[in-house]
């Protein structure tokens, strides 16, 4: 009698760890908050003049909302944001013309010029899971979708332009990523990918 309770108990204990270490299947809803690398701001960090500054800092902020329709298929929604730009004291020199004297009057303004781009990428994707084990998920990812461009240019203050549409209003990304769990629902990702974003997406992984 002992030995079978034994036996039992130990089976339970394997089922136990088995469930607690399930892959991702059919029905699960995963959710990746991340930041990527680099922005455009990699440019602009060798600029010069006074109290020169890029705008926005070194990373972009997204995350990714994936359900799983079957156990090696997910289809989501992938949403990124970066902020761009550099900003530093100029000097500007405008000239008038006067006809009383035939020559030309010259002023000088000095102030704040800022170039400032947000861009944000609203994408449908579609995730081919190729690797699952207990830790680790890898899959390969493709998405299309909406990409908005917002573009402003200032000096002291008063805006000298502004432009609120892309060029091409498209968004698309191929990328190749895996997820690693911790536990049975949390855990860390990586992505590597072209287009739509950032060459290196990194932060959490959740599943529901």
């Amino acid at each position: 009698m002992k030995k079978k309770i034994l036996l039992f108990s130990l089976g339970l204990m394997i089922s136990t760890v088995t469930i607690a270490q399930t892959p991702v299947m059919t029905g699960n809803i995963l959710f990746d908050p991340y930041f990527g690398i680099p922005t455009g701001n990699i440019l602009w960090n060798n600029g010069s003049g006074d109290n020169y500054k890029v705008n926005g800092g070194q990373f972009a902020y997204g995350g990714r909302l994936e359900y799983m329709i079957a156990d090696d298929l997910g289809i989501g929604v992938d949403v990124n944001y970066v902020k761009t730009g550099y900003s530093y004291d100029s000097l500007s020199v405008t000239s008038t013309y006067n006809a009383t004297t035939g020559m030309y009057d010259y002023d000088s303004t000095s102030g704040l010029y800022d170039y400032t781009a947000q861009k944000t990428r609203i994408m449908i994707r579609i995730n081919k899971h190729f690797v699952q084990t207990d830790n680790v998920d890898a899959y390969f990812g493709a998405a299309a979708g909406y990409r908005l461009v917002s573009r402003s240019y200032s000096f002291a203050g008063s805006p000298l332009a502004e432009q609120d549409e892309a060029l091409i209003p498209v968004a698309f990304r191929l990328a190749l990523g895996a997820r690693f769990y911790f536990t049975q629902n949390i855990g860390a990702h990586v992505e590597l990918g072209a287009f739509g974003g950032q060459v290196i997406q990194a932060g959490l992984a959740l599943k529901f």
